[in-house]
């Protein structure tokens, strides 16, 4: 199964947490029949202004999959893994949403910008490996 690229979820900022710049994500199926799918990550921006992480952390439920998501100041150390890859336009909004009609403009992304994501529960871990480096990510075990 593809691991959930974190940075593709559409968010907003929660009132108490203007500080945070991190985002951590706990992801399960609504199926009890799909338990491979149950994650816990956290994701960071680096090289992006504060506050761009608001775009994409937030409580989302999907048909298939229930998120709940919370910023963070940082994410923790104890992590199985750490997928750093390009952070684009594309990866600040949910492909799932179409166009984004908040009306917000999306902040701009700089050329160097990267998106790192530390797994600290996976299904699978070499699927996630897989699915990071054939994205055009750079994998790096714990």
């Amino acid at each position: 199964m593809r691991a959930i690229i974190p940075g593709l979820l559409v968010g907003a900022l929660a009132a108490g947490d203007a500080l945070a710049e991190a985002c951590h994500v706990s992801a399960s199926a609504s199926s009890e029949a799909i338990k491979e799918v149950a994650q816990e990550y956290c994701y960071e921006f680096v090289g992006m202004d504060d506050g761009a992480i608001d775009w994409s952390c937030h409580n989302e439920t999907g048909d298939m999959i229930n998120s709940q998501q919370r910023k963070v100041a940082s994410c923790a150390e104890a992590h199985l893994g750490t997928c750093e890859a390009a952070l684009t336009q594309e990866t600040l909004t949910n492909p799932r949403s179409g166009d984004d009609d908040r009306g917000e403009p999306r902040p701009a992304v700089p050329n160097d910008a990267k998106v790192l994501t530390h797994y600290y529960q996976v299904g699978d871990l070499k699927q996630v490996r897989i699915d990071c480096e054939s994205a055009g990510g750079t994998w790096q075990d714990r």
